[in-house]
């Protein structure tokens, strides 16, 4: 294991500690001072992605959000005599109901949020036996005031500081959009497009509920939140890949209800060119059904509505001089088979100069596979292993994504990238052959965005590096899928670059590739 010495001494944690000092100042780390001075000394509070998350998930304000990421940092990773100093010389009061209980006068509660620093050290220092005993500790001899204010102070705040680094990049998440700093424009951190994307796949509306277990047969059971949200593969590639900075068009059916005009509206909020959709009359929103549990386990039921919404074959033929213009084609199995294989016909037609071609195979198609001629048009597949199950090798009575994943690429697909638990398995028929890819732990399950993040991550990356995959590329976007995977239960958990980078420089681990 690493060394963690000096893990969390980089510059975010230095500005914390600073910002925290400047904070203790006069009235403490209160909510109205977050408020009065978000744009001044609290902001860099503000713009911590675990504060943005906390604000979403708890439907606060920033400065509230702040103070409640702060707090939970004192009362969860910080210990002993810290916890009680830092309490104490930043007002935060989570310990008044306590030190009432064990006879601690009101005078002394009030005094350690009082609104000067100066008497909060005082009351600190002169209760400093009866304010351990109260949480349960053996008191030591109190610091001097000197001691306190040179040394101790510093060692709480720094080591506060590290604590909410942390907590930016452990599993239970983080908000993936980051507030610009001031001057900046993009409200996605996102940087200038550097690459052509275009998206093929589908476009509907989520009605998610979520609850903590699901009902029996014949019974019901009460939903503790519901989302009604636009979704679909195609819908969250698209997003995916416009917050990593590329420059993306979305091509789907839509239908023109009001489910299909928000749909599009949310496209264009997140900077996806909607100019390519295929905007279907009197026509009804296609809708899936989905029940999610707390920790991200779901299950769905699609409605596509493809008799009414669908793009067909024939849409497709208008758009060669697009494909030709582009990067990469994202596409997934959401439209018709026989769409999937107008599409991959077409971007093939200019080989020499073409895009690169990523295709999510979900849902399989009932009925059959797509044709062997199609599968070799494939530069990268990205499966879960259960939907590998068509292409098993003849005579094979048990599923094994070993030998499928061979055979696909005999089939001709160059990659297979088979996310799962984190990480991701990687078969190539180029000279990188066989490898894996650690995973980055979460308590929460894979959502059905986080393969989506993995797409439009490779996408990113493979324009970025020329074409070329290697094991960094495919860190990369699996740590793309792993912060979509930690920021759940966000609505929307895609992540930019900076939080990607984030995760990634602030792992335990390295990868050292062949």
């Amino acid at each position: 294991m690493a060394d963690h010495g000096d893990e969390w001494d980089a510059p975010n944690a230095l500005v914390l500690t600073h910002v925290l000092e400047k904070m203790r100042a006069r009235d403490g780390l209160t909510l109205t001072r977050l408020q009065d001075d978000r744009g001044q000394a609290a902001a860099p509070l503000l713009q911590l992605h675990a504060t943005q998350r906390f604000a979403n998930v708890y439907k606060v304000d920033l400065p509230s959000a702040a103070h409640g990421v702060v707090s939970q940092c004192v009362l969860e990773t910080i210990d002993g005599t810290h916890r009680i100093v830092a309490d104490a010389i930043l007002a935060l009061g989570l310990f008044s109901d306590l030190h009432r209980e064990h006879g601690i006068e009101d005078r002394v509660i009030q005094s350690l949020r009082a609104d000067s620093l100066g008497l909060r050290r005082q009351t600190l220092l002169g209760n400093w036996r009866r304010l351990h005993e109260a949480m349960g500790l053996t008191p030591g001899e109190p610091p001097s005031d000197r001691t306190l204010r040179g040394t101790t102070e510093h060692e709480v705040l720094r080591e506060l500081a590290r604590q909410l680094i942390r907590r930016e990049v452990t599993s239970v998440g983080s908000r993936s959009v980051v507030l610009p700093a001031p001057g900046e424009g993009n409200p996605n951190g996102a940087v200038s497009p550097t690459g052509r994307v275009i998206v093929v796949g589908g476009a509907v509306m989520d009605a998610t509920f979520r609850t903590k277990k699901l009902p029996q047969s014949e019974t019901s059971s009460e939903a503790y939140g519901f989302d009604l949200s636009p979704g679909g593969k195609g819908v969250s590639q698209a997003v995916a890949a416009a917050r990593l900075g590329l420059d993306v068009s979305l091509v789907a059916a839509v239908a023109d209800d009001r489910f299909g005009q928000e749909i599009i509206h949310y496209l264009r909020d997140e900077g996806v060119n909607t100019s390519l959709l295929k905007v279907v009359r009197q026509a009804r929103t296609p809708f899936t059904g989905i029940i999610e549990m707390e920790l991200g386990d779901s299950i769905a039921v699609n409605w596509r509505n493809q008799m009414e919404v669908r793009l067909d074959a024939r849409d497709m033929d208008g758009l060669s001089q697009e494909f030709t213009d582009c990067d990469a084609v994202l596409v997934t199995f959401e439209i018709p088979r026989e769409t999937v294989q107008r599409t991959l016909e077409l971007v093939h037609r200019g080989e020499e100069d073409r895009p690169l071609v990523i295709v999510t195979p979900g849902q399989p198609y009932p009925d059959d596979d797509i044709p062997r001629h199609s599968l070799s048009q494939i530069d990268y597949m990205v499966a879960h292993a259960w939907e590998l199950g068509r292409y098993s090798p003849p005579g094979q009575d048990r599923f094994d994504p070993d030998p499928v994943a061979r055979h696909l690429l005999a089939y001709g697909v160059e990659t297979l990238c088979i996310p799962g638990n984190g990480g991701c398995t990687i078969y190539s028929s180029t000279d990188l052959q066989t490898f894996s890819v650690p995973s980055f732990p979460s308590i929460y399950k894979e959502s059905s965005a986080a393969r989506d993040a993995f797409c439009a991550a490779l996408a990113a990356q493979l324009i970025d590096n020329e074409r070329t995959f290697s094991e960094e590329q495919a860190l990369w976007a699996t740590a793309a899928m792993a912060c979509a995977t930690a920021d759940f239960p966000l609505s929307n958990s895609m992540p930019d670059r900076r939080r990607v980078e984030a995760l990634l420089s602030r792992s335990r681990f390295t990868v050292k590739p062949h």
